[in-house]
């Protein structure tokens, strides 16, 4: 595979990086110049991986105290220490998380990469683009054909983001959005959260009592409510439940 010009350029920094990833993380906190971020992600960041978006989400969006006493040396780690650390997930929803987290990612990438501005635009442009013209209920399907497109280019030094159209990506969208796609089921859709909501359904009901049971009026062979004393819960019908003497 001959590579462009700035695919060399995004291949030789990762090189650069990889020669001591810890000295070039640390430098970089230390300058107070990079943005907020987790610190654990930043190593993906300079090796040009993929990162993981609940794990961004947490880290900003989480009500999760961090109370570990470790004493931190720069100002920086103390801004990463605040707001938490990326070690729980908070996972990526809806179309609106995945941008805040998105946006995230690449205030993060730009501070490594300046030159990627258009490529990594590109991608926000196409992940819009299948919001728009999904459903709702298909958003979690773009959700997950982002975090597979993104493993791929993130393994793959020939692919960058603006080459959306490139064969890899093209299957997979295809495979996640696509109604007869192989993956396409793998997200619950219309049908998985009809199937939830039946669930969750039954599940009330096995916990309410029957009303028309204590009145004498129901005449279920297979009722899915209690047939219980609606006053005290007792093998009774209401009617004939006796107070407790005080």
């Amino acid at each position: 595979v001959v590579l462009s010009a700035e695919h060399k350029k995004i291949r030789d920094a990762v090189e650069n990086h990889r020669r001591d990833v810890k000295y070039t993380l640390h430098n970089l906190l230390r300058t107070g110049l990079a943005p907020v971020f987790p610190e654990a992600l930043w190593k993906k960041i300079l090796l040009d991986q993929v990162v993981d978006f609940d794990e961004i989400n947490a880290f900003f969006f989480s009500t999760k105290l961090d109370l570990d006493p470790t004493p931190v040396s720069t100002v920086e780690s103390a801004l990463h220490k605040a707001l938490g650390r990326s070690t729980e997930k908070k996972t990526v929803s809806s179309s609106v998380v995945w941008f805040r987290c998105f946006d995230k990612y690449v205030k993060a990438v730009k501070t490594i990469f300046p030159y990627r501005t258009n490529e990594l635009r590109a991608w926000r442009e196409h992940i819009d683009d299948l919001f728009t013209s999904k459903v709702e209920d298909s958003h979690a399907r773009v959700i997950a054909y982002d975090i597979a497109a993104r493993k791929v280019i993130g393994s793959n030094p020939a692919i960058l983001f603006n080459q959306y159209n490139a064969p890899e990506i093209t299957k997979l969208q295809r495979a996640f959005l696509d109604r007869d796609g192989v993956r396409y089921n793998d997200i619950g859709g219309t049908g998985g959260s009809a199937k939830s909501a039946r669930t969750k359904l039954a599940k009330k009901r096995e916990r309410e009592i029957c009303n028309n049971w204590n009145e004498g009026k129901c005449f279920r062979s297979a009722c899915s409510r209690r047939h219980v004393c609606s006053s005290c819960e007792g093998p009774h019908v209401v009617t004939l439940c006796k107070p407790k003497s005080s």
